[in-house]
């Protein structure tokens, strides 16, 4: 039902995903650290629903308080405002970190997302009207303000909710398919199947491997980027990393482990080496 509703919205989200992406590219690397930040790299998971639940919490304890007032508990004014100053901070912190991972989706998932957006940011304007109503003492428009924002909210969140479980938004790509394991050391390729300084994807059994060989150095992952499910076999090497072709994430070869966003979750690796003209692996490891 969300993907039919949401599809209206695509060119308008389509937009906003390429101007919030123009953002981030022409702040360079300034924007690049920023995106981590937003994106929930730092944490090993996404940001954006930890802050939702400052939001939805906050909005719910206004809410709580505003009803408390209707029967007959006083001297609650003061309460109410200072947490729809915390919520309000908290909503453009969440929007902020909503629009960072945003801008990576695509489809079915991109227009949801954009009405997920759409709707939350009308919310948040929502909430901002009501702090302001509430420095002002202004009942009637705090009561409107606050419920039509909260009923937005809530049904912002339900929509993000079913992001997560339609689609996998943020989710780890490889949390259920971690990859074929090997005890012993296995050989999968021979080395000229593995050109050097070239990402090459090698089959072990059923798992797919993003295989980079340097001399007589190996190093392999799961082919799959963990963010999206991107082949990184068909990615650019940088130093010691591997750029996933469709979003940027960057992955370290040794172990892994995400330098850059928009991923979040280490990317499966399996110790490789060179032995007797071929390439072998183990693991994965932990």
């Amino acid at each position: 039902m969300f993907e039919r509703l949401a599809r209206p919205l695509s060119g308008l989200s389509r937009w906003i995903a390429r101007v919030v992406d123009a953002t981030y590219r022409s702040l360079g690397r300034p924007g690049k650290l920023l995106q981590d930040l937003l994106n929930g790299t730092w944490i090993g998971h996404a940001l954006h629903p930890l802050l939702t639940d400052v939001v939805v919490g906050g909005a719910t304890s206004a809410v709580l308080l505003l009803v408390l007032g209707w029967f007959g508990v006083d001297q609650l004014s003061v309460a109410l405002t200072w947490i729809l100053g915390l919520t309000c901070l908290s909503a453009l912190a969440t929007a902020a970190s909503g629009l960072t991972d945003f801008k990576d989706t695509f489809g079915d998932e991109l227009n949801v997302a954009g009405m997920h957006g759409i709707i939350n940011i009308v919310g948040t304007i929502g909430l901002i009207v009501a702090f302001v109503a509430a420095l002002a003492d202004s009942g009637t428009l705090l009561t409107v303000a606050l419920l039509v924002s909260y009923a937005l909210l809530s049904i912002g969140a339900f929509i993000g909710g079913h992001l997560v479980f339609k689609f996998g938004s943020m989710v780890n790509h490889n949390a259920f398919s971690g990859g074929k394991r090997v005890k012993e050391f296995t050989r999968i390729a021979g080395v000229a199947e593995v050109p050097d300084g070239t990402p090459t994807k090698v089959m072990l059994g059923a798992t797919a491997l993003m295989v980079v060989r340097r001399g007589d150095v190996a190093y392999a992952l799961k082919d799959s980027c963990s963010h999206a499910g991107t082949s990184l076999s068909t990615g650019r090497l940088d130093g010691d990393t591997i750029i996933c072709p469709t979003h940027g994430s960057t992955f370290r070869m040794a172990d892994g482990a995400v330098r850059h966003g928009p991923a979040t979750s280490r990317q499966v690796t399996y110790r490789a080496r060179v032995r007797d003209a071929g390439i072998e692996v183990t693991g994965p490891t932990a």
